[in-house]
């Protein structure tokens, strides 16, 4: 048998829970196999300071405490206040996250903002260094503009 067949039954041959066929062959391969041997030797230590020591017997009331300490700590979990104190860990990060998000927006409105008035700058910039600044409206109560204002208001009514 290999090593790692024996590593594996070695448990049910400490325990006598091998049929003799192969109880027999576990310990031909033990003889010769220093490594496999250590191993069962290790193993037959631990079941002796196992079986020493003395079972635990818990208290005659220890269930009672057991499900009495469970139903509390159900209890605490469907508290509305547990679910914000689990919450808890979370705002800082959601703070932050908003505040970004609103700097985001706010910057770029405001970059929308100047770069428009920049624009509308420099459109009054070019119109006056072309000298198109001259054609204003036309002076209240002008000739030329009573006659604008006679003529669109006819094609309105057509």
């Amino acid at each position: 048998m290999k090593c790692q067949n024996i590593k594996r039954k070695l448990v049910a041959y400490l325990d006598g829970e091998v049929e003799k066929k192969q109880k027999l062959l576990i310990k031909k391969h033990l003889s010769q196999c220093a490594e496999c041997k250590k191993e069962a030797d290790l193993l037959q230590k631990a079941f002796y300071v196992l079986k020493d020591q003395q079972l635990l017997k818990p208290s005659a009331n220890f269930e009672a405490h057991l499900w009495e300490r469970i139903h509390r700590a159900k209890e605490r979990q469907l508290r509305p206040q547990a679910i914000f104190e689990r919450l808890d860990h979370l705002i800082l990060p959601a703070t932050v996250a908003v505040a970004l998000i609103v700097g985001v927006v706010v910057g770029n409105l405001v970059g929308k903002i100047t770069s428009l008035q920049m624009l509308k700058v420099q459109e009054e910039e070019y119109v006056t260094s072309i000298g198109l600044d001259n054609f204003q409206d036309f002076p209240p109560g002008s000739l030329p503009e009573i006659y604008f204002n006679l003529a669109s208001t006819q094609e309105v009514e057509k």
